[in-house]
């Protein structure tokens, strides 16, 4: 095989570059290989730049395939459709990561994390709209996100494995900032898959590798005249003579005896596919397909930009940088802006980054929090106007697992109460009092509040013990309540009546509850005993 100019042995993938396309190349000649790109539909550009080469898309490789991609200008939608991708200036897809001291010069914030490599990397921790695309490099065409304002995760981020082979998911990045009220949409290429790309404000698992993220603006933001302007990749050369050395059909023909340790990697793979096909379905589950809480977290922090009493200025563009106004980003955004004003009381107000102090920072949670994939659901026990209660397992201990009920329009206020009920629970340590073994989640609107099985020496009728899930189910229908003894204060007795009452509605809120437990009760309301 010839060779290539990009191949460089001093090439590193640490996030301070964007040459997918390279990265990818080493990657597969270490043997390295992936699932194959399931496209809608293959781009033209990319057809006709393989159909001169003799080559079928289909038949590359995975990894091949994500090189091609994005050495062709494209990236992946989350529906898997190819979106084109333009560079601004003189960049191009190897160059549009953009270096942290541009994105600090805008006035943005970090979260730093370390990396096995020691080497540090770096997340938005508080960065506008107008602050991250003011350092873009590239534009994206337009594309379906049904979790665009949910998606909880950095518009921004740098670092990598040197041996990890990048992913190219595009993302939109939603939000109306809750002080000036314009709404912005920021796209971002994000390098590693759903399930491992951390939260905003959480460092990777264990420690691990962080990855690159590249902001781009929309494509509907500009007119077709400033669209003149940029740059529509068609792929570099090096690329193509490596599709041309290793994949052309006119390059040799096949070696059948090639078909040996085809044949072979098939045995072993399905010998595995029992083990394989449990893992994946575990991996799946535990996947972030539609996250509820906002990416506005980059924004609710306090940040100098959004203090009334700050002389920091709105940020403002470079001289070579295409014009983007947020008055005009707002008006050309309208339709997105419309559908968050109906939420925005209610969304902005409660706040997702509430909601993450509690369950991060909270004295009652530490070392509370569970692996949500260590919790097998077994039983349905009620299902009220916003929550249901199951019967689960937890590392071989039986447990009571409350949680929200799993809907679309779940609203953040409710997310963020139910986790001040969670560390409420939390706080309250008494033998008569139903214990939290911890808490789960892998969205926050999939917040687990997983509890000790309560009564467990309850007995039946014929005086045997009574089966958890038994208990339960009584406790839920109201046929089985806990006693008071004779001598309990008149307001303890109305308070533990109040939260048994079997209308969700009738109880009191976790506030109510701390109010009338501190004795603040001069306006306190009268509840049904």
């Amino acid at each position: 095989m010839r060779s290539l100019a990009s191949s460089n042995s001093s090439f590193v993938y640490d996030g301070t570059n964007s040459d997918i396309a390279q990265q990818l190349y080493i990657r597969h000649k270490a043997g390295d290989t992936d699932a194959k790109v399931s496209l809608s539909s293959v781009p033209t550009t990319v057809t006709k730049r393989l159909n001169r080469l003799s080559v079928s898309f289909d038949d590359l490789p995975g990894l091949v395939q994500r090189a091609v991609l994005w050495d062709s200008g494209f990236a992946l939608s989350p529906d898997d459709d190819p979106v084109q991708i333009w560079t601004m200036a003189d960049y191009t897809m190897a160059d549009l990561a953009v270096p942290r001291a541009q994105v600090s010069g805008e006035g943005c914030t970090f979260k730093n994390c370390s990396q096995p490599n020691d080497v540090t990397a770096y997340y938005t921790l508080i960065c506008s709209g107008d602050q991250m695309l003011n350092v873009s490099r590239c534009v994206a065409d337009t594309f379906e996100d049904s979790a665009a304002t949910s998606y909880l995760g950095s518009m921004w981020s740098v670092g990598g494995d040197p041996d990890m082979a990048p992913q190219i998911r595009l993302r939109d990045h939603a939000w109306e900032d809750p002080i000036s009220k314009d709404s912005y949409s920021v796209y971002a290429v994000h390098t590693v898959s759903n399930a491992d790309d951390p939260a905003w404000n959480v460092c990777p698992a264990d420690d691990g590798y962080a990855a690159l993220t590249v902001p781009c603006h929309r494509r509907d933001e500009y007119t077709d005249v400033e669209m003149a302007a940029m740059t529509k990749p068609t792929g570099s050369a090096w690329v193509t003579t490596w599709l041309e050395d290793e994949f052309s059909e006119s390059s040799g023909g096949f070696d059948l005896l090639l078909l040996i340790p085809i044949i072979l990697g098939a045995v072993v793979l399905i010998a595995g596919a029992g083990i394989g096909w449990f893992c994946w379905r575990r991996r799946v589950k535990s996947k972030i397909d539609e996250e509820t809480m906002s990416t506005t977290c980059d924004l609710v922090g306090i940040s100098p930009q959004y203090r009334a009493e700050s002389t920091v200025p709105r940020p403002t563009l470079a001289a070579d940088t295409p014009s983007l106004r947020p008055t005009t980003l707002t008006s050309r955004l309208s339709t997105l802006g419309s559908s968050f004003s109906s939420l925005s009381e209610a969304y902005e107000s409660a706040g997702s980054c509430k909601t993450l102090k509690i369950l991060l920072s909270s004295q009652h949670l530490q070392e509370k929090r569970l692996q949500y994939e260590s919790i097998t659901f077994q039983t349905a026990l009620s299902k009220g106007s916003s929550g249901q209660v199951w019967v689960c397992e937890h590392n071989g201990q039986q447990v009571a697992v409350k949680r929200l009920l799993q809907t679309k329009n779940q609203k953040a206020e409710n997310v963020l109460e139910f986790a001040e009920e969670i560390e409420l629970t939390a706080s309250l340590d008494h033998p008569n009092i139903v214990g939290l073994v911890g808490v789960a989640w892998n969205t926050l609107n999939n917040l687990l509040m997983v509890l000790e099985i309560p009564y467990h020496d309850t007995l039946t009728e014929g005086g045997g013990k009574a089966k958890p899930v038994q208990i339960l189910q009584d406790v839920v229908s109201g046929t089985r309540r806990p006693t008071f003894t004779e001598d309990c204060p008149a307001r303890i007795l109305r308070i533990g009546s109040a939260c048994l009452a079997q209308d969700p509605s009738s109880r009191p809120t976790a506030e109510r509850l701390i109010q009338e437990l501190q004795g603040r009760d001069a306006d306190e309301q009268e509840y049904s005993l």
